[in-house]
């Protein structure tokens, strides 16, 4: 137990072909000593684990090399390298940790050791790591020595967030960004561990260890170590997601299948095994919303390459992304994205993942629907009839009213309420108005006389329930919910209705005051539409209402300089007698 070394420390690179990932900075740097041109100050900047540090050692050694190769690795024969192996040994290689040392202090202490040149080799660098924890007054130290530096000072900067060093240093520095190592490069490096140990590994569990590093191989061969000690040297899938918490691809793609089947009660005992197994709702969300990304890569040839993950379960995204629409992936991923955010806030946070794959299922069997799982918009009961009626259940769009060419044959009237009808006949009509598409089709079609079934058949429903006489508080209040119910596309409309508010003058009979002309008109191209919304709401169809406008609003209109001057002198007599004693003239 004494003897043994983590993988990380184990396997660190020892030379510049060994490091993973970086093969464009490495290259850079093996022709920087190889031609000699070396620059007294280099930032190495990128995210944890991928090397900076291992590089800068790498480099350190390679340029007081006695033996360089001519592929610009050290020999690791010589007196420079062998005290730079025998655990750091070398006195022209010193290494500073900047998060415990970050003060002016330690920054004089640094600079005063670069006065004293090397006493064997020709460069004495100096690694500085996390140099970002710096204080601001340590910068200004030792800014001076990195601007003029000894010609055998060579300074290499560590860090994981560039943007917090200041622009001066920045600025006398050669700028490496470290990459991200991809996840099959790390899991092909673990695989060349897995063989020196004599561990036997499944491919899918190395996929799993290099997703879960994120771009780190030192995290990668941190969890590996994790992994073969708990599986006792066999690391498969089914042990390697159970140490690590991960939930299984099998899920995702089970409840993909279930959704696109429409299957909702399977989707929900699905999910409710998820949550026995101890994964929360927004680790499922985030899964399914990377399960569809992948499924949506699978999708094309082109973006194949996208998809880092073994070969078997590239060729089972590959079956499963044929069954998808890309539509319904688009729509897909946008509900899942909704629900992660919402996720925190929600008071129901079950409730609101069901809900969400309740949609996805809707959108899984409808693609085209551009509610994304909503459903239709909400037409008023004989709309609905007649849309229902005439379309066989789908309900048209509501397009944009235009006036009607031709009268709309009115529906057959029962004989209660005939009267009612007599009393419209004898009364001033207002013009006839085009309330949607949907009559506009009617009179192409000829189909009058399916609507006044339709008609018929509303009248008569409506008439099982009690008649209701107008009462000022709910004329008010369905006259909001009419406006709030129209399109977006009828905002102006629905600002105009918003701040109007009709007046009851008896029991049947309502007023509505415009403001002017103009939001007169609009009310009248609606008046039909707006007319049946109230009358089905109190189930009277006696009621009735006139469009007035408002005759108290003045309009007013900007005036000249000179009538304005005129109107300055009628109310002012001295400034008629000003200006004829000294002859003045309006510029």
């Amino acid at each position: 137990m004494d003897n043994y070394i983590v993988s990380a420390r184990k396997y660190r690179p020892i030379t510049f072909d060994s490091v993973v990932g970086q093969a464009s900075l490495t290259t850079t740097l093996r022709n920087a000593i190889l031609t000699g041109k070396l620059a007294n100050a280099y930032l190495f900047c990128g995210p944890r684990g991928v090397g900076k540090t291992t590089c800068a050692r790498l480099f350190a050694k390679a340029i007081n090399c006695q033996n360089l190769s001519p592929s610009g690795e050290a020999c690791g024969e010589c007196e420079s390298c062998q005290s730079f192996n025998e655990e750091m040994r070398s006195y022209n290689v010193f290494e500073l940790d900047a998060a415990s040392n970050n003060s002016v202090e330690d920054i004089r202490a640094l600079t005063e050791q670069v006065r004293i040149p090397p006493a064997s080799g020709k460069y004495k660098v100096y690694i500085i790591d996390e140099v970002h924890m710096l204080s601001t007054a340590a910068f200004n130290a030792f800014l001076k020595t990195l601007e003029e530096p000894p010609k055998y000072a060579v300074f290499i900067l560590a860090t994981t967030e560039k943007h917090k060093i200041i622009p001066t240093i920045l600025s006398r520095c050669q700028t490496y960004d470290f990459n991200r190592i991809g996840n099959q490069d790390i899991a092909a490096h673990l695989k060349s561990v897995a063989d020196k140990e004599g561990i036997e590994t499944e491919p899918e569990a190395l996929d799993i260890i290099a997703e879960k590093a994120d771009g780190g191989m030192r995290d990668a061969l941190s969890i590996f170590d994790q992994v073969s000690s708990f599986t006792q040297g066999h690391v498969t899938y089914q042990r390697t997601i159970e140490n690590l918490n991960v939930l299984d691809f099998d899920y995702y793609f089970r409840m993909t299948d279930h959704i696109l089947k429409a299957d909702i009660p399977q989707c929900m005992l699905l999910f409710n095994d998820i949550l026995n197994k101890g994964f929360d709702g927004s680790h499922f969300m985030s899964g399914m919303l990377l399960h569809f990304r992948n499924l949506l890569v699978s999708h094309d040839a082109c973006t194949l390459p996208l998809l880092e993950t073994s070969d078997s379960m590239r060729a089972r995204y590959a079956e499963q992304s044929q069954r998808c629409q890309p539509k319904f992936l688009y729509k897909a991923m946008k509900l899942c994205t909704e629900c992660d955010l919402n996720y925190r806030t929600s008071k129901n946070k079950r409730l609101l993942v069901e809900l969400t794959i309740i949609r996805t299922a809707q959108v899984a069997e409808n693609p085209d629907d551009p509610s994304c799982g909503l459903g239709p918009k909400k037409l008023n009961p004989i709309f609905s009839k007649i849309a229902a009626g005439l379309t066989g259940g789908q309900q048209p769009a509501i397009a944009s009213r235009q006036p009607a060419q031709t009268p709309v044959q009115a529906p057959a009237q029962t004989p209660a309420q005939a009267p009612a009808q007599t009393a419209k006949e004898s009364a001033p009509q207002p013009k006839v108005v085009s309330a949607s598409r949907l009559f506009a089709s009617i009179r192409r079609t000829g189909q009058s006389q399916q609507t006044q079934t339709v008609h018929k058949t509303a009248a008569t429903e409506s008439s099982s329930r009690q008649v209701m006489p107008l009462e000022q508080e709910r004329l008010a209040y369905f006259w909001k919910e009419f406006a709030t119910s129209l399109p977006a596309e009828d905002s102006p409309l629905i600002n105009r209705m918003l701040n109007i508010t009709p007046k009851q003058v008896s029991d049947n009979e309502f007023v509505v005051t415009a403001l002017n002309s103009m939001a007169a008109n609009e009310i009248e191209g609606y008046k039909e539409r707006i007319l049946e919304y109230i009358q089905v709401k109190f189930n009277n169809s006696h009621i009735n209402f006139t469009i007035k406008i408002d005759d108290s609003v003045q309009i007013t209109r900007i005036l000249s300089k000179q009538e304005m001057y005129d109107q300055m002198k009628e109310a002012n007599k001295s400034l008629a007698l000003l200006e004829s004693a000294f002859d003045l003239r309006l510029s």
